[in-house]
């Protein structure tokens, strides 16, 4: 049985993977904002290490706490998509909240657990969305990342999985055979009620059509599980059947992921291990 870290467990997909990983008799390691609403959630069934994936302070204390421990697949869920968001919010690091919640943070996180993952020539798991189709010209906004001349929350959520698909694909390529790397792309998800009914009351009514017909996230989470623990596809791009994926364009330009690496090492000011 392997340790398996997993990022935003305590609600959503993220929830149903913790516990289908429990299940299957695998040590859970459960990343959360909240203590408390983690605990309530997942029992005994992980071990609840607190982490808020949008400050690199906080990625930084929990990658130490989990590289205590050792891992062998690290599954990068954490995310923050809030459609009623008027207004972009920082980080308490100055980012834009779904850029430094989405992207910098997990990247981060997986660059502090790399040297864990490669001795135990483990797997990560990054997560994009099947929304990606609808914008084929989608591109990283190099010099205004944080959205402050053109933030929406669908933009900026869209930047965000754009940039874990180049992430996981530059990642691949620098640690070869010494790490397995997969990006899974997710379909529209049924949201939890909770969720629901915090949005805004004209949102829940715009929502209540595509979250009906979107899939439960029980069945994306026995995705995740698969994709953590099976054998490797053969692509580091999949859907949700783990069949291989076309990356968007952006993503396919060799310099444009080099450019994305090398600029989010500098804003984290974290090195991977040494050779990737």
């Amino acid at each position: 049985m392997a340790t398996i870290a997993i990022t935003g467990a305590n609600s959503g997909i993220g929830l149903r993977a913790a516990r289908r990983l429990s299940d299957e008799g695998h040590r859970v390691l459960a990343l959360c904002r909240s203590v408390d609403r983690a605990r309530d959630a997942l029992g005994d069934s992980a071990e609840i290490i607190e982490c808020d994936v949008s400050s690199l302070e906080s990625v930084e204390r929990a990658a130490d706490e989990v590289a205590s421990i050792g891992l062998d697949i690290l599954i990068n869920n954490a995310a923050v998509f809030d459609l009623g968001a008027k207004e972009r919010v920082l980080s308490v690091d100055g980012h834009e909240l779904v850029w430094a919640t989405d992207h910098l943070g997990s990247s981060a996180l997986t660059a502090r657990l790399s040297d864990s993952l490669i001795a135990s020539r483990g797997r990560v798991v990054f997560i994009a969305s099947k929304g990606l189709l609808a914008s084929p010209g989608i591109a990283i906004r190099w010099e205004d990342v944080d959205g402050a001349g053109w933030y929406t929350p669908t933009k900026a959520y869209y930047q965000a999985k754009l940039a874990q698909v180049m992430t996981a694909l530059e990642l691949a390529e620098r640690a070869g055979d010494r790490l397995e790397v997969a990006c899974l792309r997710v379909p529209a998800v049924r949201l939890d009620a909770a969720k629901i009914v915090a949005q805004p009351a004209l949102m829940r009514w715009l929502y209540a059509p595509k979250n009906a017909m979107a899939v439960p996230p029980e069945e994306v989470g026995e995705v995740y599980a698969r994709l953590a623990t099976q054998e490797a596809p053969g692509s580091v791009y999949v859907d949700e059947a783990l069949a291989a994926a076309a990356p968007p364009r952006f993503a396919r330009d060799a310099d444009n992921r080099a450019a994305l690496w090398d600029m989010t090492q500098e804003i984290t000011g974290v090195a991977w291990a040494d050779g990737i």
